[in-house]
C-alpha cells in the first residue's frame, strides 16, 4: 500500500521505491531501505556531455535513455529520475531498457528471453522478435510451470564452476489477445509466479530458431551470449567483462535445445512445441533436440 506517495515493489531481487505505481512489478510490504528509488520530475534535469548510444547517452555516473517524449535518467544502479509531458503513469519503456540498464550497472546480466520454472529449474526461452517466446512461455505455464520472467530475464554473475541462477521478474506475460500473433497489441496477462525471493538455477536454454547450436564450448557460449538484452547498451555499460565471463561459464553448464520459431514452421502448433519441449526436458541428457525439417 502507498504511504506518502511511496509505492514499494519487488522484482529481479531488488526492492524498488517509486512515487508512482510500478504496475508491472509486484507490490511489496517489506520494510527497510529500498535498493532503487524511482522519481518523476517536471522536466528532465540538465545533464551535458556523455557518450551517445542508441536513444541516449552513457555518463560516468549513469545513463540517459529517451523513448518517445519520455526521458529517463539512471544514476548508478540506485536511482532513476524520469520526465514526460503525458500523464502520471510510469511509461512502459521503464520496465524494459531502463530496468536493464539499472541491473547491468549493478553487475547483473540482463537477457532477452522469457523464463519458466519446471521441476525446480529455470528454462530460458530465447529467439528473435516474433519467434513466440511469450506464447511458449504461457503454454508451459499452462502445463504446470511457474513464471520466472517475461521478455527481460536476469542472471546473477557466474563464476567458473558455479551454477547460474535467474532472478524472478514481473508477474505477467505479454500476449496477443486471443492468442493471435497476426494483429493487435500485446497485453500483460497475470501468470502463476515463483516466489519473488527465490533464485532459480538455470538448467536449460531453448532457442526458437531453425538451426541447431554449433557444437562445442565456443558454440554454446556464442548461443547464450547472443541473448544479451540490448547488446549495444551492454557493450558500453560497466561490468562488461563480468557479463562476458558469466555468459561463458553459464553456457558450459546448461542444456541447450532448438525448436522452430513461429515463422520458421507455421505448421507446428504451440501445443506441439510445448508438449515436445516438456518431453525433452524430462529426458534431458545434456544434448538438445529439434523438430526435423
Amino acid at each position: 500500500m502507498p504511504l506518502d506517495d511511496q509505492f514499494l515493489t519487488r522484482a529481479f531481487g531488488l526492492l524498488w521505491d517509486s512515487d508512482r505505481p510500478l504496475d508491472q512489478f509486484m507490490a511489496s510490504s517489506e520494510s527497510g531501505a529500498a535498493d532503487v528509488t524511482v522519481r518523476r520530475l517536471t522536466h528532465p534535469e540538465d545533464r551535458p556531455g556523455g557518450t551517445p548510444i542508441n536513444n541516449g547517452e552513457v555518463f560516468p555516473d549513469g545513463a540517459r535513455f529517451r523513448f518517445g517524449d519520455a526521458t529517463f535518467d539512471v544514476f548508478g544502479g540506485e536511482r532513476v529520475n524520469w520526465a514526460s509531458p503525458r500523464d502520471d503513469a510510469v511509461p512502459a519503456a521503464f520496465f524494459g531498457t531502463v530496468v536493464a540498464i539499472v541491473l547491468a550497472w549493478r553487475g547483473l546480466v540482463p537477457l532477452h528471453g522469457s523464463a519458466v520454472e519446471i521441476d525446480g529449474q529455470a528454462v530460458l526461452l530465447a529467439g528473435p522478435s516474433g519467434a513466440g517466446k511469450s506464447t511458449l512461455c504461457d503454454a508451459l505455464v499452462q502445463r504446470g510451470g511457474k513464471l520466472v520472467s517475461d521478455d527481460l530475464s536476469v542472471m546473477k554473475p557466474v563464476a567458473d564452476g558455479a551454477v547460474p541462477v535467474l532472478l524472478p521478474g514481473r508477474p505477467a506475460i505479454r500476449l496477443f489477445p486471443g492468442g493471435s500473433t497476426s494483429e493487435g497489441i500485446k497485453h500483460l496477462q497475470p501468470a502463476p509466479m515463483v516466489d519473488l525471493n527465490r533464485e532459480l538455477p538455470l538448467g536449460s536454454l531453448v532457442l526458437l530458431q531453425p538451426s541447431a547450436v554449433s557444437p562445442g564450448p565456443a558454440g554454446a557460449s556464442e548461443a547464450l551470449s547472443a541473448q544479451l538484452f540490448r547488446p549495444r547498451w551492454m557493450q558500453v555499460l560497466p561490468h562488461r567483462q563480468t557479463r562476458l565471463a558469466s555468459l561463458f561459464y553459464a553456457s558450459q553448464s546448461i542444456t541447450m535445445f532448438t525448436l522452430p520459431g513461429a515463422k520458421d514452421r507455421p505448421d507446428v502448433s504451440i501445443d506441439e512445441k510445448a508438449d515436445h519441449l516438456m518431453s525433452l526436458l524430462s529426458n534431458a541428457d545434456g544434448h538438445g533436440s529439434r523438430f526435423e525439417e
